[in-house]
C-alpha cells in the first residue's frame, strides 16, 4: 500500500495502471454479488421474475396458442367474459362462435349477456339491449361488467371502471373493484381514483398508490402546502438502501471529479462551498417536480408526441424549466464567488449545482431500473447536468463579474444550452426523431468539449500530481462495480447480462472522455 501511494502520481499516468484498476475493482464488485447471490436462497426465483418481466411476447399471441374451439369455459361467469372478451380478438364472430355461447352450461341469462356482449363486440359499439339492462333497477348481474369489457377494449377507460363499479355494487366482489382501479389507473383518471380513496369499500385496494394520489388530492384542490409535502413524500418513499448507495456513490464520485478537475483539494472551504452547490442543486430538482405540477396540471402544458409539439414540449418545456431552475439556485453562490474572482471556481460550483439536480433525479431513475442504469447514467445524464449548468453558470457569472457587458455572452450561452437539452430530450422521446438518436450523443458530446475547453483556457497550466484519467476510471469503475454487484447478488450470472448492454453502448463515451481529458497517458 505504501507503495502505491508513494508511486501513484506515476502510475496514474500509464495506460497499464489505469485498466488494473478497473478489473480488480470491477472484478471486486462481481465476486462481492456472486457471494452473496450464492447465499441467498430467493435468488433463483428473483431471476427468473426478473427475466420473464422481459418476455414481451403478445399476451394475445399466447392466447392464441392456448385457445381452441374446444377449449372449456371458466367455471367463474365473470372469469367467461373475459374469456370471450379476449377470444372476439382472435376468431370470427359468427353462427359458429355463438353456438359456442348457447353449447356453455351458463343458466339462459347469463347466456343472454354474453350473446349481447358478442353482438356489441362484432359491431363495436354496445347493444340496446345490453344497455338497457345495465340501467334497469337494480341491474342484471354482470350487464354492466359485460359493459366494461366493451369499454375497455375500446379504451373507454373511465366508462369501463365506472361500469366495474356498479357491478361490484350488486356482488361486493373485490376483484371487480380492483378492475375499476386498474381501468382508472390505466386512463390517468385520478379524479375518479381520489374519489375511491375515500370508499372503505376500495381504500384497502390503493394501499400501494395511496401516497401519489393524495399528491394528486392536493394537485386537484389546489392545496400548495400539501403539493409540496406530498412531493417530497413521493420523493422518498419505498427507497431501497442499495440502490441509494449507488445513487450517492455515483455522486461522490462525479464530486471528486470536479474537485480533482479544479485542483481545490488543498482548500477546504472551497470543498465545503462546492458540496453546498450540490444541496441547491438537489432542491433545484425538487422544485422542478413543483414546477412541473404547475406546467401539466395547471397550464396544461404536457408532453406530445407529435413532431412539433414534441419538440416544443422538449426545449420549452424541459430544456427551459430545468436549466431555468438550476441557474436559479446556482445565485445564491454569486456573492461568494464573485468575492474570490476565481474562474475556475466559479465553473466547477456551477457544476456542482448541476451534479446535485442529477443526484436527485438518479433516486427515481435509479429505482425505476432496479440500479441497472447506473453506469449509463454516470457517464450521460449526471454529466449533460454537470456541463450544461457549469457552461450557464460560468456565463452568468461572467457577465456579473464585467457589470453586465457581458450579458450577450450569458444570453448566446444560456440560450443555446436550453435548446441543446431540449434536441438532446427529442431524439430519445419523439418517436419521429428516435432513429436519429445518435445525435443527442453528438449534442452531449459537443457540450462535453465545450466544458473541457473553458476549464483548460481558465486553470493555471500545470501537470497535475495525479492524472484525472486516473480519477475518472477509478471513479467509473467504482460505479460498475457496486452496480455489477447489487445486480449478481440479486439475480446472479444473469445479472451480468442485464448490465452488460448498458456497460458496451457507453463504451464510446468512455473514449471520448479520455479524449476530452487531454493528457499524456503512456
Amino acid at each position: 500500500m505504501r507503495f502505491l501511494i508513494r508511486n501513484l502520481p506515476r502510475l496514474s499516468y500509464q495506460t497499464s495502471f489505469l485498466v488494473k484498476t478497473a478489473v480488480l475493482l470491477i472484478a471486486l464488485g462481481f465476486g462481492a454479488g456472486m457471494l452473496s447471490y450464492s447465499l441467498d436462497d430467493d435468488a433463483q426465483f428473483r431471476s427468473a421474475l426478473y427475466f420473464d418481466g422481459l418476455n414481451f411476447e403478445s399476451p394475445l399471441l399466447d392466447l392464441a396458442n392456448t385457445i381452441d374451439d374446444t377449449t372449456h369455459e371458466p367455471e367463474d361467469f365473470a372469469h367467461y367474459l373475459q374469456f370471450l372478451t379476449n377470444r372476439a380478438q382472435l376468431y370470427v364472430i359468427d353462427d359458429n362462435f355463438m353456438q359456442g355461447i348457447e353449447e356453455t352450461k351458463y343458466p339462459p341469462d347469463q347466456k343472454q349477456i354474453a350473446r349481447l356482449l358478442a353482438q356489441s363486440l362484432k359491431a363495436n359499439s354496445a347493444s340496446p339491449e345490453l344497455l338497457a339492462l345495465s340501467n334497469q333497477t337494480p341491474p342484471a348481474p354482470y350487464s354492466n361488467f359485460a359493459l366494461a369489457q366493451l369499454w375497455e377494449m375500446q379504451g373507454f377507460g373511465r366508462d369501463a371502471g365506472r361500469a366495474y363499479e356498479a357491478e361490484a355494487l350488486i356482488t361486493g366482489d373485490n376483484d371487480t373493484r380492483q378492475l375499476a382501479i386498474d381501468a382508472y389507473l390505466n386512463k390517468s383518471a385520478f379524479r375518479e381514483l381520489v374519489r375511491l380513496l375515500d370508499d372503505p369499500n376500495y381504500s384497502h385496494l390503493l394501499v400501494n398508490e395511496r401516497s401519489y394520489l393524495e399528491y394528486q388530492r392536493a394537485v386537484i384542490e389546489r392545496d400548495w402546502p400539501q403539493i409540496v409535502l406530498s412531493t417530497v413524500v413521493l420523493q422518498y418513499d419505498d427507497l431501497v438502501w442499495q440502490i441509494v448507495l449507488i445513487t450517492l456513490l455515483t455522486g461522490a464520485a462525479w464530486y471528486v471529479f470536479l474537485i480533482h478537475a479544479g485542483s481545490l483539494w488543498p482548500q477546504p472551504k472551497n470543498l465545503a462551498i462546492c458540496a453546498f452547490a450540490i444541496l441547491l442543486g438537489m432542491m433545484s430538482a425538487m422544485s422542478t417536480l413543483l414546477a412541473i405540477t404547475v406546467q401539466e396540471d395547471y397550464l396544461g402544458f404536457t408532453e406530445k408526441y407529435d413532431l412539433i409539439g414534441g419538440l416544443l414540449y422538449c426545449i420549452a418545456g424541459i430544456g427551459l424549466r430545468e436549466e431555468l431552475l438550476k441557474l436559479l439556485f446556482f445565485m445564491p453562490m454569486l456573492p461568494i464567488l464573485l468575492r474570490k474572482k476565481d474562474p475556475l471556481l466559479a465553473l466547477v460550483v456551477a457544476g456542482c449545482v448541476g451534479l446535485g439536480f442529477a443526484v436527485e433525479e438518479n433516486l427515481s431513475y435509479l429505482h425505476q431500473s432496479d440500479g441497472m442504469s447506473g453506469p449509463a447514467r454516470f457517464l450521460t445524464a449526471n454529466f449533460l447536468h454537470i456541463s450544461a449548468t457549469a457552461l450557464t453558470g460560468y456565463a452568468l457569472y461572467r457577465a456579473f463579474l464585467t457589470k453586465w457587458r457581458e450579458l450577450d455572452y450569458f444570453a448566446s450561452m444560456f440560450g443555446l444550452i436550453v435548446f441543446a437539452h431540449g434536441l438532446y430530450d427529442a431524439f430519445l422521446m419523439l418517436p419521429n426523431l428516435m432513429e436519429f438518436s445518435i445525435f443527442s450523443m453528438t449534442i452531449y458530446v459537443l457540450m462535453c468539449y465545450q466544458m473541457f475547453q473553458i476549464m483548460e483556457q481558465i486553470r493555471p497550466h500545470g501537470h497535475r500530481r495525479v492524472s484525472l484519467s486516473f480519477v475518472f476510471t477509478a471513479s467509473l469503475s467504482a460505479v460498475l462495480a457496486v452496480s455489477l454487484g447489487w445486480s449478481t447478488a440479486q439475480i446472479g450470472m444473469d445479472g451480468l447480462r442485464a448490465l452488460g448492454v448498458s456497460v458496451v453502448a457507453v463504451g464510446v463515451i468512455v473514449i471520448m472522455f479520455f479524449r476530452v481529458i487531454n493528457e499524456p497517458i503512456r
